[in-house]
This record gives structure tokens, C-alpha cells and sequence, in this order.
């Protein structure tokens, strides 16, 4: 008995060292959410604890001796006191990286409201969402709205003799209408005003530091609306787009490069259909046979015609012209078949048997759907909204095209340097605005969306010291938006 009890006194201070480092070992590997695990050096005071419990075991046995076991503790001892500072540091790090990121959301959400607040105005006037920063900060700068300002109020007493007489309501049949005012007819009877003014849309939102939720967490600057807040050098990234939808509400847009914002291009150029998807990322000259053209059965289909007597074109409008000039020469084509080069010598009479006003027309039919250029890879492109008034359309069937004349005045209201714009009629021929006639038969079609506007716009690289991928961000490109839906 009493050796069992000498054995307990022995080994039970180094058995709740090693229980200790048992459970701080576990604790180490094995605790946390998610990403979130413990450090390194906890994992290494835990280890170090479990050994000093191990190492005095040893010595009871006598595996190791009394300065051997007395220098090993001594170094566990320094090591656990390090670990144990560097452990703290490490928490207190956190602590101070959790409530930074707690300041840097609430920043975040300031600067998103911000946008929405901008975004949800100038839907307001202009229908749609702007994708363009610069847009926005030129809303803010340029543009004005109408303010209206109520002065009164509506009573809730009933109508009065005198009102109900100049609303001209009889007593006894309009007992009803009496019982109480309206807004129409408190501003009929004087008793309500309302004002309506032009007033600058930086002003109309921004005038205090208040915003639409609480107060400002900062001065609102909007030279820094895309600025993401407590960064130097970040900045939001905003989408917007037209969501599919069953709504009857169409939306005209411009198609633009997209290395270019004011190269514009007509998008009967662009391959929305994607039937041109083999010549993508390809450079074609010329024009291309996209279907049999049965009276010029020597040209089939996919041909690419580089050139007619050494000229390239890429109108067949101008083929057709062609034809017609050269009654009796030849004309060279040379032609890419199958990835090698042919000629083809071809006259007027190979072309057109019995030349007549009706077989021209005929021809000129067939070459406008059959021999065209290549058509662009839309995703080359982005849009630009352009207003109802700005578009033409002959028919319900038909495709929008742009009124060049108003939309100049668009230009030239928001001061965009007219040498930078250009318009493509006609496959690689570019006509630069100061050369642009507006007298041209030729139209410039746009590119019709039924739908609602949706956007949205998000911090890109949020700070997460933890690894917690809850990026904030307003609105969305799949649902439509309402005021505050954070994600």
C-alpha cells in the first residue's frame, strides 16, 4: 500500500504536465472553425509541455540524470515562456485584425451606398444603370434633376363650405369626397404648394453628411465614389447590364470596343447570332461566301474573296457596282478556297446573261445575305445606352438605328473630345466624327434588349486576415435591385 502511494506522489506532478499537453495538443490540431486554426507556436508550446512531462518521467526512472533533466526543463522552461509570448501577440494581433476589419466592412458599406444611392438616381433619369465610374462622376457634376418642394399641409378635418365650393362638390351627393382632403385637393384649395426646380445632383444627394441610412462614417468626395475607403490604390468594380426578363421595356444600346470607348461600330457588323464563330481571331480580307449564289455558281460556299483586280472590298455593294461598270473586260478574282489561293477570271457576260433593271435588282438581293464580310466576336464589344429620342425605327420588325445628329448634341453636352470618336459603317472602314456627313443614306443600327437593368458593384479584393470570403457588395446582375439588398 504504501508503495502504491510512494508511486502516485512520484509520477503524479509529470502526469498532469503530460495530461496538460495531451489536451493542449488536441486543442492545437483540432479546434477552430472553418479556415480558422491555432497558431504554430501554440502548437509548439503545446509539444513542448507534453516533452517536459515525458523528460521527468524519464528521470524518475532514472533514464536520464539529475543535471540532464534539470538543463532540459530550464531550455522547455524558456521555450514555453517565448511560445507563450508569441501566443498572446499572436491573439492580440487577431483581435486588433478582427476589429480593423470590422471598420474596414463598415467603411466598405459606406462607399457601396454611396454608388447605389448615385446608381438609383441616375436610373431615375436616364432608365437604365451606368457601368462607368467617370459616368457616374459626371452625373454627379453635370447633370441636374427636377426637385420638388411641398410647403403646407394635408389637413384631416373635413372639407370646409368654402373649399367645397371651389371643388364644386354638392353637400348632399358628395357627402363622401367631404369627409376628408386629399392631396389634389389641398393644392386646389391652396391649403398645399408644390415647387418644382432644376437642382444639380451632387447637391440634391449630398448636401449633408448624412446618407439615406445613417450618418457618414466620411466626407463624402466624389472624385473617390470608385475609391475603395481605408485603401490607397483600390477600387470598387461595377457591372451593369439588362436581365432578360418578360417586361415589354426595350433599351437601345451603341456597341463600343472594348480597348476603345469611342469606337463605335454598327451591330449589324457584330456576330450576335454566332454564325461567323469559325473566322474569329483571324485576319480576313475581303468579303466571304456564306451561302450559294446561283449566278456566279463558280464562287462556293466559304469561299474568301481577297480581291477583285487587285482592290479588296468589303461591301457587296461595291462588287455589284463593279460588275456592272466592266461590260466587257474581265475581271480577276482571287479567291482563299480551302486554304490555298485560286483565281478565277470572270466577265460581265459569265455574270449576267440578259442584263435587265429587275436581274440587278435580283443580284444585288442575292449578294446583300450571301456575300459578306466576316462578322465580329461580340465579346469584343461593350454598350453604351443610348435615349429613345436618339434612335430611329422604321417599323415594329425592324432594327434601331442611331439619329447622328442628336446624338452629337449628346456629345457635344458632355464635352467629349470629338477627335477620339469614330463610327464603323461598313466592315474596317471607319469614318472619324469631323468627316462624319449627316446627310448619308447608310444607317448605323443598334442593338435592341428587352429586360430590366440590374447592376452591381463589390470591393474585388476584400481584406480577410481571417480567410472569411464575405465579400460586401450592392446589387446584383441576376436579380433586380432594390435599395440596401447587401449580399
Amino acid at each position: 500500500m504504501e508503495e502504491r502511494s510512494l508511486l502516485i506522489k512520484k509520477y503524479i506532478f509529470p502526469g498532469l504536465i503530460i495530461l496538460l499537453g495531451l489536451i493542449l495538443l488536441n486543442t492545437a490540431l483540432f479546434s477552430g472553425s472553418g479556415n480558422i486554426s491555432q497558431s504554430w507556436t501554440f502548437l509548439m508550446g503545446a509539444m513542448v509541455v507534453l516533452s517536459m512531462g515525458v523528460v521527468t518521467v524519464l528521470y524518475i526512472k532514472e533514464v536520464i540524470t539529475k543535471n540532464t533533466h534539470l538543463s532540459i526543463l530550464i531550455t522547455m522552461l524558456v521555450s514555453c515562456l517565448i511560445l507563450g509570448y508569441s501566443t498572446y501577440s499572436s491573439i492580440a494581433t487577431t483581435i486588433a485584425q478582427i476589429e480593423l476589419k470590422k471598420e474596414t466592412d463598415a467603411n466598405i458599406k459606406q462607399g457601396l451606398r454611396d454608388i447605389e444611392i448615385v446608381q438609383l438616381e441616375y436610373k431615375k433619369k436616364y432608365g437604365w444603370y451606368s457601368d462607368s465610374f467617370d459616368e457616374l462622376k459626371r452625373f454627379l457634376v453635370q447633370d441636374s434633376v427636377y426637385s420638388i418642394s411641398t410647403k403646407g399641409i394635408v389637413p384631416d378635418y373635413k372639407i370646409t363650405p368654402e373649399h367645397a365650393e371651389i371643388l364644386g362638390y354638392d353637400p348632399i351627393q358628395d357627402y363622401i369626397q367631404i369627409e376628408s382632403y386629399d392631396e389634389k385637393e389641398a393644392l386646389l384649395c391652396g391649403l398645399l404648394t408644390k415647387d418644382t426646380s432644376w437642382e444639380n445632383v451632387l447637391e440634391k444627394l449630398f448636401t449633408t453628411n448624412l446618407d439615406s441610412a445613417n450618418i457618414r462614417l466620411y466626407e463624402f468626395d466624389y472624385n473617390n465614389l470608385d475609391l475603395v475607403p481605408m485603401s490607397k490604390d483600390k477600387h470598387f468594380t461595377m457591372y451593369a447590364t439588362i436581365l432578360e426578363s418578360n417586361d415589354d421595356v426595350s433599351f437601345d444600346v451603341l456597341m463600343y470596343k472594348n480597348d476603345n470607348e469611342y469606337d463605335f461600330v454598327s451591330t449589324y457588323l457584330i456576330d450576335f447570332n454566332g454564325n461567323d464563330v469559325a473566322y474569329y481571331n483571324k485576319e480576313i480580307k475581303g468579303l466571304i461566301v456564306k451561302d450559294s449564289i446561283p449566278q456566279i455558281p463558280q464562287l462556293v460556299l466559304g469561299d474568301n474573296i481577297i480581291s477583285i483586280d487587285s482592290i479588296t472590298y468589303n461591301r457587296s455593294e461595291d462588287v455589284l457596282d463593279l460588275i456592272k461598270d466592266k461590260k466587257k473586260d474581265t475581271l480577276n478574282f482571287k479567291i482563299i478556297r480551302n486554304n490555298k489561293e485560286i483565281t478565277l477570271n470572270l466577265t460581265q457576260k459569265d455574270i449576267v446573261t440578259k442584263p435587265s433593271s429587275g436581274y440587278w435588282i435580283d443580284l444585288q438581293d442575292v449578294f446583300s445575305y450571301n456575300l459578306q464580310p466576316p462578322l465580329y466576336n461580340p465579346k469584343l464589344f461593350k454598350p453604351l445606352h443610348i435615349n429613345k429620342n436618339q434612335t430611329n425605327k422604321e417599323d415594329e420588325f425592324s432594327s434601331p438605328n442611331l439619329e447622328i445628329i442628336k446624338f452629337k448634341n449628346l456629345i457635344e453636352s458632355r464635352l467629349i473630345d470629338t477627335n477620339k470618336i469614330s463610327f464603323e459603317f461598313f466592315k474596317g472602314d471607319k469614318i472619324n466624327y469631323s468627316n462624319f456627313n449627316t446627310n448619308t443614306e447608310d444607317y448605323f443600327y443598334l442593338l435592341s434588349k428587352v429586360g430590366t437593368p440590374v447592376f452591381t458593384a463589390f470591393d474585388p479584393s476584400p481584406y480577410d486576415p481571417l480567410n472569411e470570403r464575405d465579400t460586401l457588395k450592392t446589387g446584383s446582375l441576376t436579380e433586380v435591385k432594390t435599395s440596401g439588398n447587401w449580399k
